[in-house]
């Protein structure tokens, strides 16, 4: 071996199987590692444990077995380890790998007792063993040899192969294929009689060929049926049944052995819609497709008579994989995160990583689906891992799959805000409202507004209160955004447009829109657990019965509901912040109250599309107002009726409150008045085509700030008749002045005058 090249290709060492971050070191600082005490109490330990967990095996206690096996687990994770094969640089990852060492790793497992100690006599005289040392569990052999000529990603399958294989006729046992994975780890134990022989030979890939591909039988063609009886065998000793639990997972390994066996596809997809007719179609077809993609697998394995369960343990391509091997392929495959907004896992390919697909250049995230899962599970399975699919899921259920909320995230690595610049208030500026009579908030009227800033104050305050809700109402699980911030104007003024505009960029996936369908269904539900926000659209379109819906909605904690295709209710919280926009003024129809509303009617709004929106600074000062305990972004009771003057502008008019104002006004200064109940006032329009209650006209009496008197025999109206020329004369801006609503009326018990 050239001693400069042994000097140059060092390996990366790790503190922990589970650590990411490689730190330089050198051969002769492992070995040293290796052959003293670091490690000494560690290793005792750890093959302590597995003898008394081969004790447990043998009592059939599933539950201790179980317990035993995850402290071996964590035992091992927590071992430092070291990767020969590849150049690493920020991480362990495909992606992270910057060249090739030429060190190529075997793993001799599984070596019967008796012959251990002249097998390893065997491999430390080879001239190519370069290190030699007993593994963590005291019966394996870790081989790390050299290979000059140059190791590349196209040809390191091929070399690894031809190592393993002069190793595997030098011992005569099978090699573990899990080592084929060139960012594979290994983990560092005591060995005191360990080997380092920096001038072993190398081996050179001048003289290596690929494996021979196994031929394809081309006598009989298999048919689907004849293949499934072999099959279900099969999977039936490795207990997978079609049952609506696993699925996926019986689909799945059943045509990953009907490709295996050389079924043809359309024989294959004819004969599943045939036998499994409560499977969708839409499901069942891409499975068999995905497992039908490993054409190289196709027809290489020969249709057994009957299934030999001794031989096929004995195989070693069938080894079952562990959760460390599992996890170590995956993350040389594929990145995980559990999105905790839309509550899915999402995936990641690695570019680079065991292929050379064109897609897998693009690392862009995607939600995990059957699909990926199923080409995962085929994928481990090409490389020589006996992984069940019902065990892979399980393992992306766990904490492997790490936490990662987008909005979180984005929010964290934005810049401080400065604590002056009203980044908020230029957003606002876009958006010019008519100005309202009714001012929804009072207003520091001296506070000086700069050229930003020509919209109405209110509508910019509004806007930043609603804003911070937003990011309060995706953050923390105990609060509810209550209130929609509403738009109301002309065709093609960008109100829509804006909407869309709220969020940035890199968070506008988690915009969404709702038009009127005249109801809300269960879908409408889950859309508010999964995104930012929502929009309602046409809002003036929509039919009462929606509306209360709505309401209904926009106060709604948490979604209790089954998923489609879902076993069970879910239980999510209600993350989304609600805006709407519509052409007609008047849109509101409840009569019993619209505080969650925040309306403006819209003059005309800068394009969004054109604009330079400071997203950055928006979003920090967004933020810091939500950790301001100073800040309140919530109405009060107060707040919301001086919001109530607003709000009336953009009310369907009430008939009631109409003739009401028309025909009666509160006495004024010591003006008598007359004694009326709300059944006489009925009675009074009776002739009228008007569909009047009692209780609308109580609830307008009331609003209207007419007093109400209590007596034995019923509730009076204390009210002034107006008269035939006051009714002829009288303008609505008058009749308004003279009731003003928003007053409490008095109530009193006494008798009345007759």
């Amino acid at each position: 071996m050239n001693k400069d090249f042994f000097k140059s290709s060092n390996p990366s060492r790790f503190h922990s199987l589970r650590d990411t971050r490689p730190e330089p070191t050198t051969w002769q600082v492992l070995f040293k590692e290796i052959t003293n005490s670091t490690h000494t109490a560690a290793t005792r330990h750890y093959r302590a444990h597995l003898a008394t967990l081969s004790d447990i095996e043998a009592t059939g206690d599933a539950q201790q077995l179980e317990q035993w096996k995850l402290t071996k687990s964590n035992m091992k994770n927590a071992q430092p380890a070291f990767i020969p094969s590849v150049l690493l640089e920020g991480g362990r990852t495909y992606a992270h790998v910057k060249g090739f060492t030429g060190f190529i790793m075997v793993d001799i497992d599984g070596i019967p007792p008796e012959r251990f100690a002249a097998i390893l006599t065997l491999v430390k005289e080879d001239i190519h063993s370069f290190l030699v040392y007993i593994t963590i569990s005291g019966c394996g052999i870790r081989v790390i040899s050299h290979v000059e000529g140059g190791v590349t990603k196209a040809n390191y399958r091929m070399v690894w192969e031809w190592v393993n294989d002069h190793y595997a006729r030098l011992c005569g046992v099978e090699i573990d294929g899990q080592c084929k994975n060139a960012t594979r780890m290994s983990v560092l134990c005591h060995d005191p009689e360990a080997l380092l022989r920096p001038e072993a030979s190398s081996f050179h890939t001048s003289g290596m060929k690929p494996r021979e591909k196994p031929k394809r039988g081309t006598a009989v063609t298999v048919t689907a049926e004849r293949a499934y009886k072999i099959i279900r065998a099969q999977l039936e000793e490795e207990g997978i049944a079609y049952a609506p639990s696993s699925y996926n997972d019986y689909v799945s390994r059943c045509f990953y052995h009907t490709n295996r066996y050389g079924v043809p596809q359309a024989d294959a997809e004819a004969w599943a819609l045939r036998t499994f007719p409560d499977y969708p179609r839409e499901q069942l077809l891409p499975i068999i497709k995905s497992c039908y993609s490993l054409t190289m697998e196709f027809n290489t394995v020969p249709l057994p008579r009957s299934v030999r369960k001794k031989e096929k343990e004995n195989d070693s391509s069938h080894k079952k994989a562990t959760v460390e091997e599992m996890e170590e392929f995956i993350n040389g495959y594929m990145k995980f995160r559990m999105n905790m907004l839309t509550h899915q896992i999402e995936t990641q390919l690695i570019a680079d990583a065991y292929t050379d697909r064109p897609e897998a250049s693009a690392c862009h995230w995607q939600r995990l689906t059957d699909h990926i899962e199923n080409s995962l599970w085929c994928a481990m399975q090409h490389h020589g891992m006996a992984v069940n699919l019902n065990e892979l899921h399980t393992l992306l259920g766990s904490d492997f799959v790490k936490e990662y909320h987008p909005l979180k995230e984005y929010l964290d690595g934005l810049p401080p805000w400065d604590g002056e610049t009203d980044y908020i208030g230029r957003l606002a500026a876009m958006v010019h409202v008519k100005e309202s009579p009714h001012s929804p908030l009072q207003q520091d009227k001296s506070r000086e507004r700069n050229d930003l800033s020509e919209t109405p104050v209110r509508f910019a305050d509004i806007l930043k209160r609603w804003m911070v809700s937003m990011i309060a109402a995706a953050l923390d699980e105990t609060v509810v955004n209550q209130v929609i911030l509403t738009l109301i104007g002309r065709q093609g003024s960008y109100k829509t447009s804006f909407m869309q505009h709220i969020l940035p960029p890199v968070l506008s996936e988690y915009y969404t829109t709702k038009s009127n369908s005249s109801r809300m269904t269960k879908d409408d539900l889950f859309t508010m657990t999964e995104n930012l926000v929502i929009n309602l659209e046409e809002i003036d379109t929509m039919p009462p019965s929606e509306l209360n819906q709505l309401k209904a909605m926009v106060t709604q904690r948490y979604v209790d509901e089954r998923r489609a295709y879902g076993r069970n209710k879910v239980h999510l919280p209600h993350v989304a912040s609600f805006v709407a926009t519509g052409n007609n003024l008047q849109f509101l129809t409840d009569d019993t109250g619209n505080r969650r509303w925040l309306p403006f009617e819209v003059e005309d709004i800068d394009s969004p599309w054109e604009a330079d929106i400071p997203y950055e600074g928006i979003y920090s000062q967004t933020y810091a107002l939500y950790q301001d305990v100073n800040f309140r972004y919530w109405f009060t009771d107060k707040e919301i009726q001086q919001l109530r003057g607003h709000v009336q502008q953009f009310e369907v008019p009430r008939p009631e409150y109409e003739l009401i104002l028309t025909y009666y006004r509160k006495p004024v200064g010591l003006e008598r008045g007359v004694y009326t109940t709300s059944s006489q006032i009925i009675g009074r329009f009776g002739n009228t085509s008007l569909r009047l209650s009692l209780q609308k006209v109580g609830r307008a009496m009331r609003e209207l700030g007419f007093r109400q008197v209590k007596a034995s025999n019923a509730n009076y109206w204390v009210v002034v008749e107006r008269t035939t020329e006051e009714v002829q004369h009288l303008l609505p801006a008058e009749a308004e002045q003279a009731n003003p609503p928003g007053e409490k009326p008095s109530e009193e018990n006494t008798e009345l005058p007759f």
